[in-house]
């Protein structure tokens, strides 16, 4: 079951990042939650500079569930979503995983995030290509 919107400012309490204050301008609404957390809704985008390209998706319902996220253009410069996305008003990222389970950091080009900057929404969207991989290994363990 979805939840409503956020439209009033918040303190988030974090493990990871401490207490976070968000406002309503900073939160992105995802109608239909991301794929395995249909559940959670409102998200922040979280930049640090330590983990500079990542940045840090964060779950308001639930702040302990955080996704790591990267441009797939930071990893593929020749990334394309398709002709039918609008990246004007959206901005694209990639979900990592920073432990496939064979040591390796992968990131799913396949299915990735887009953020609408203009409305403040987020959705998690299928390319509709064979092209991009669920889980492109982009740090190989040693």
């Amino acid at each position: 079951m979805a939840t409503e919107r956020i439209t009033s400012e918040k303190i988030v309490k974090t493990s990871h990042f401490g207490e976070i204050k968000v406002t309503p301008e900073t939160i992105f609404y995802f109608e239909n939650g991301v794929l395995g957390f249909e559940e959670l809704n409102n998200f922040v985008l979280i930049t640090e500079d330590e983990t500079v390209p990542f940045k840090w998706l964060l779950a308001i319902e639930n702040p302990e569930i955080i996704f790591p996220v990267i441009s797939p253009w930071y990893i593929i410069d020749t990334y394309n979503p398709g002709k039918n996305f609008n990246l004007e008003n959206n901005v694209l990222f990639a979900i990592v995983t920073l432990n496939d389970g064979e040591g390796n950091i992968t990131a799913n080009l396949k299915a990735p995030v887009a953020l609408n900057v203009t409305e403040q929404t987020g959705e998690q969207i299928i390319l509709p290509t064979d092209k991009y991989a669920l889980n492109h290994i982009i740090s190989q363990k040693k």
